[in-house]
């Protein structure tokens, strides 16, 4: 709707870029962006998650994940023992999750959510009421055409974590 984008249709044609960001040394990136607090929150294949202005494409930080990260940042107010603050949420290929500090990115807690060697996080955390809700896939089906790989022994799973400290709440698995 037109004016929840602040321009009309009308408009489109006019538009111009304000600012373009290339990501060091990435070939390719598949991460939707995410927008928040006046920043862009948008993680590589390298595992770099950079937040960037929104108004002028600078880099305000960037933290490091152990693998690739492939899907949307998630982000959520949380309450730490310094007080409230605003936290970023990366899920990366290796099954790692991560509270990051939206304005500084400086860590506040990893899990990992799966000890499966092909586990990972594809999907963006989803955060609600103090969780973070985590869905954990594999990569199985590409090491299951090696003919000496035992396929098919990952089960999926949804984890639910407490937002704050990173501690597991609950697991469920979509396979029995």
């Amino acid at each position: 709707e037109g004016a929840q984008a602040g321009f009309t249709a009308a408009e489109v044609a006019r538009l111009k870029p304000r600012w373009a960001f290339g990501f060091p040394g990435e070939l390719s990136a598949d991460a939707q962006p995410a927008v928040a607090g006046g920043r862009v929150f948008v993680g590589t294949q390298s595992g770099t998650v950079y937040a960037i202005s929104a108004a002028s494409g600078c880099v305000h930080w960037f933290f490091q994940a152990e693998a690739a990260v492939r899907a949307a940042i998630s982000i959520g107010r949380i309450d730490t023992s310094s007080g409230p603050r605003f936290a970023a949420f990366v899920g990366d290929r290796s099954g790692t999750v991560y509270a990051v500090d939206g304005a500084s990115g400086a860590l506040l807690w990893k899990r990992k959510v799966d000890n499966f060697p092909l586990a990972r996080v594809t999907g963006s955390p989803v955060f609600h009421n103090g969780r973070l809700y985590v869905g954990v896939a594999s990569g199985e089906e590409t090491s299951g055409a090696a003919p000496d790989y035992e396929c098919c022994r990952f089960r999926g799973s949804l984890v639910a974590l407490n937002a704050a400290t990173g501690q597991q709440i609950w697991k469920t698995y979509t396979i029995s």
